[in-house]
């Protein structure tokens, strides 16, 4: 007799249904083995995230930085204005230092000496030629004619000393005496200023022209020739004419 325990039941397919089995006689699902490993899931970031590219895959324009070839040809051209610059600065330096050719003398050869010019020594002259431009009213000396002449009309207008006009005369000029000087100074009006100018006509004779000067009256000229002398390197009036 069989046990009650082990005994199959047939149940109706509503009745597994309902109890949420499965059917009689269907194949149960497998159930994974415990040791196998689980799939892990794919996260966001790795399903967003692009493919991994390949070492030898050529780049796309869009991953290449712009060209620029216009710095390119901006640097050529400043090569080319760098050289030409170059080039002149040669050309200009190598011409300015371009030595003459000197002309190499032979070891006997003799120094050429260039003959000595002749120097032929002024003439001395007696006594300097006056400026006939020059018209003086200074004191004078007795140093040459034409300064004891200009001391001689000095002491007529300045001074207004007949001794002193006599004193700068030869001893045997042909001058009047001191008195017949002094009468003549006297008509000259104080105050009447001169001025002589003398030229040179020989030695010791002159050519004279005195300018007198009265106030309030216009200038008078007198032509003159007054000839001079040197006695002991003094120079003297001798005559005047």
């Amino acid at each position: 007799m069989k046990s009650i325990l082990s005994t199959k039941t047939t149940r109706h397919p509503a009745v597994i249904d309902t109890l949420g089995g499965a059917p009689a006689g269907a194949p149960k699902a497998a159930r994974p083995a415990t040791g196998s490993p689980k799939t892990p899931k794919a996260s966001k970031a790795t399903k967003a995230s692009k493919p991994p590219r390949a070492p030898n895959e050529p780049r796309s324009p869009k991953d290449e930085p712009p060209r620029r070839p216009y710095l390119l040809r901006y640097a050529a051209a400043l090569l080319l204005v760098a050289a030409l610059l170059v080039w002149f600065l040669l050309r200009v330096f190598s011409g300015s230092e371009t030595a003459a050719p000197v002309v190499a003398q032979g070891a006997e050869a003799e120094p050429t000496s260039m003959p000595a010019p002749a120097v032929t020594p002024p003439a001395t002259a007696t006594e300097p030629v006056a400026d006939p431009t020059a018209c003086r009213t200074d004191h004078g000396d007795q140093k040459t004619g034409a300064g004891v002449i200009a001391a001689f009309e000095h002491a007529y207008y300045i001074t207004r000393s007949a001794d002193a006009v006599r004193a700068l005369a030869t001893p045997d000029t042909s001058l009047p005496l001191a008195d017949k000087i002094q009468a003549g100074i006297d008509s000259v009006p104080v105050g009447t200023t001169h001025c002589v100018r003398i030229t040179a006509i020989t030695a010791g004779v002159y050519s004279v022209v005195l300018a007198e000067m009265r106030p309030g009256i216009a200038p008078a000229q007198y032509p003159q020739t007054i000839t001079t002398k040197d006695i002991d390197g003094r120079w003297f009036v001798d005559s005047i004419s």
